[in-house]
């Protein structure tokens, strides 16, 4: 079930419950559809919604650590108003990341700590509460996988409330199942082709799976459990020349979305394009082109198949990023930002300073502490 389904689903239940004056109630619990269906059909790697993925942590040479104090300014009329997040990264020598510490703002304590093993996989991470740090989640692994055996998620420090158990076949992932309380809500199960790619993901509900319950004070007769539709993703695979075509398929009852992903690496740069259509009409593309010393990223959306109702554009450099964009209101009227960076080495050649300015004022300033072994 995919957002436009639901979408549809509430207008439907508008129209028809309308007489008794229940739509809102209906809606709402169908809204929720839209915050659930994101964890429910990308269970592969769990953990990672949990976790934001490492920023701003290049570097050359023997590094232990590095704390990121990341500023961003935002100036109105009245005053400038601050937002100051900290990270502290902790490196082994072969330069993987074995700890991070996130902080909020000023605050002294970490409010989370992920630990890696040394094959740079998450092992735990534990989260501060009223008693101190205690262990959110933990994953157990094999040593021939990257995904891990089980994760386990806490509510409280030995209370287990989520657990994902990982079966493999050959050595690859080909089950993922999700329990809740020590009771199997779902699962997801994997098929490869000849060459180990992913061909086929399914998404499998159980009869004390996910869903929501319509109560009778709604429908006007009895209790009403709507479950989540079970769900395949099917992956197709070609190369042309020296482009590789990824085309992820999604059937439902009214829409068939495709993502075709196109790749093109040399030594030189790295080009992606993504195409996402629905019902065959082109809905959004995503462009990504990566060179030694510049990123370019655009991104249009679509309207009547082919007609760009809206587009996003930015050129990073090394000391300039330039962003082009319009919107769906004005959108022949294009607008242009300029952002210079300024940026400051230690004598290691790597950065400890950058500055992001607009109009001579700077937006955004983010400052590493590195140490050293």
């Amino acid at each position: 079930m995919k957002f436009y389904d639901i979408f549809e689903m509430c207008f439907e239940i508008i129209s028809t419950y309308q007489s008794k004056k229940i739509r809102m109630k209906r809606l709402q619990l169908l809204l929720l559809l839209l915050i659930t269906q994101q964890f429910i059909f990308s269970q592969n790697n769990a953990i990672s919604r949990f976790i934001n993925v490492p920023r701003h942590i290049e570097h050359s040479g023997l590094v232990k650590c590095i704390t990121v104090n990341d500023y961003s300014f935002k100036i109105n009329k009245e005053a400038a108003d601050t937002t100051k997040t900290v990270n502290k990264f902790f490196f082994n020598k072969r330069g993987g990341v074995i700890k991070v510490l996130n902080f909020r703002d000023a605050e002294d304590e970490p409010w989370q700590i992920i630990e890696y093993d040394n094959k740079g996989r998450v092992q735990s991470i534990s989260r501060k509460n009223n008693d101190g740090m205690s262990l959110f989640a933990k994953q157990f692994y094999n040593n021939f996988s990257d995904q891990p055996d089980s994760l386990n998620i806490y509510r409280g420090e030995k209370r287990k409330s989520d657990q994902y158990i990982n079966r493999f076949h050959k050595k690859l992932l080909v089950k993922q199942e999700y329990f809740t309380q020590d009771t199997l809500r779902s699962y997801n199960t994997y098929q490869y082709d000849k060459k180990n790619r992913l061909i086929k993901e399914s998404f499998i509900n159980t009869k004390n799976g996910w869903g929501i319950t319509i109560g009778k004070s709604i429908t006007g007769n009895k209790n009403e459990k709507s479950f989540y539709p079970n769900d395949d993703k099917t992956y197709e695979y070609s190369k042309i020349k020296d482009t590789t075509f990824i085309t992820k398929t999604n059937v439902t009852p009214k829409h068939t979305y495709k993502e075709v992903t196109k790749e093109l690496k040399t030594n030189n740069f790295y080009l992606e394009i993504k195409d996402k259509y629905d019902n065959d009409f082109l809905i959004e593309s995503k462009h990504n082109y990566t060179s030694k010393d510049s990123i370019y990223y655009c991104s249009y959306y679509y309207k009547d198949n082919k007609k760009i109702s809206r587009f996003y554009k930015t050129i990073t450099k090394p000391n300039i990023q330039i962003g082009t964009w319009n919107s769906d209101v004005g959108v022949d009227q294009e607008s242009t930002q300029i952002v210079n960076i300024d940026t400051l080495f230690d004598k290691f050649n790597n950065w400890i300073r950058k500055a992001y300015s607009t109009e001579n004022k700077i937006t955004q300033l983010i400052i590493r502490e590195i140490e050293y072994f």
